[in-house]
C-alpha cells in the first residue's frame, strides 16, 4: 500500500518533467522553423550570392541589396543591420550573430562606410555593436563574447573650431584574424589589427595592433606571447 502511494506521488512529477521537456522542444523547433521562413522571405532581396539563412524576429534591415548572407548563417532576434556601404556587408557560412546586434554603416547624412566581412563559422555574442566606417574584416572560426564593440572611425580634432565635433572623420579600418577568442565587453578602436590565434581578455580596450599568437588584456590592452 505504501509503495503504491509513493509511486502515485512520483508519477505526476515525472509527467510534469516530460511535459516541460516536450514544450521546450516544440518551442525550439517552432523558433527554428520561423527563422528559416524569415530567411527565405528576405533571400530574394539580398545581394547576389546569398544562400539560405536563419533570421530572428523583430530584425530591421536597411539596404538589403548590400547584404550577403552565407549558408545557414544566423541573425538573432531584435538585431539592426544598416548596410548602406560602398562595398558590402558579407557574412560567411554558418556565421552566428546573436540577439540585439547593431551593425551600422552610416550615421545620419555622413559618408557611407566601406564595408564588413565576417569569415565562416565565426560567433559574435549578444548585444554587440559594430560601428563601421573604414573596412572591417573578422576572420573565420573566431569566437567573440557578449557586448563586443567595434568603432571603425574616429573624430579628428579641428584646429579651426578647436573641437572634436566637426565633420572631420578618420577611417583606417579594423582587422581581426582567424581562430581568435575575445571575451565579453571587448572594445576595439579604429586602426587596430589583431593577428591570428589571439586571445583578448574580457573588458579590454584594444587601441594598438596585437601580433599573432598573443594574449592581451587590460585598459588599454597590453599583449604577451602565448608561449610565455
Amino acid at each position: 500500500m505504501i509503495a503504491n502511494i509513493a509511486t502515485e506521488r512520483k508519477f505526476p512529477n515525472r509527467m510534469i518533467g516530460k511535459n516541460k521537456y516536450l514544450k521546450n522542444f516544440i518551442r525550439i523547433i517552432t523558433k527554428v522553423r520561423l527563422s528559416i521562413v524569415r530567411g527565405i522571405l528576405i533571400l530574394p532581396f539580398l545581394k547576389k550570392g546569398s544562400q539560405l539563412c536563419l533570421v530572428g524576429k523583430n530584425c530591421v534591415f536597411l539596404k538589403l541589396k548590400h547584404l550577403q548572407l552565407g549558408k545557414f548563417s544566423y541573425i538573432g532576434d531584435n538585431s539592426y543591420f544598416d548596410c548602406d556601404c560602398s562595398q558590402s556587408v558579407i557574412l560567411g557560412n554558418r556565421v552566428t550573430i546573436r540577439e540585439g546586434a547593431w551593425i551600422q554603416c552610416r550615421s545620419g547624412l555622413n559618408e557611407p562606410a566601406i564595408g564588413l566581412k565576417i569569415g565562416d563559422k565565426t560567433y559574435i555574442g549578444p548585444y554587440s555593436v559594430i560601428g563601421l566606417g573604414g573596412y572591417v574584416e573578422i576572420g573565420s572560426n573566431t569566437q567573440i563574447g557578449a557586448r563586443f564593440t567595434i568603432s571603425a572611425e574616429s573624430h579628428l580634432f579641428d584646429k579651426d573650431s578647436r573641437s572634436y565635433t566637426s565633420n572631420k572623420i578618420g577611417r583606417i579600418g579594423i582587422k581581426i584574424g582567424n581562430n581568435c577568442w575575445l571575451g565579453n565587453n571587448v572594445n576595439i578602436l579604429d586602426g587596430v589589427t589583431i593577428g591570428d590565434n589571439c586571445v583578448i581578455g574580457a573588458n579590454s580596450l584594444v587601441n594598438k595592433p596585437i601580433p599573432p599568437f598573443s594574449i592581451a588584456y587590460g585598459v588599454p590592452a597590453k599583449f604577451y606571447p602565448l608561449n610565455d
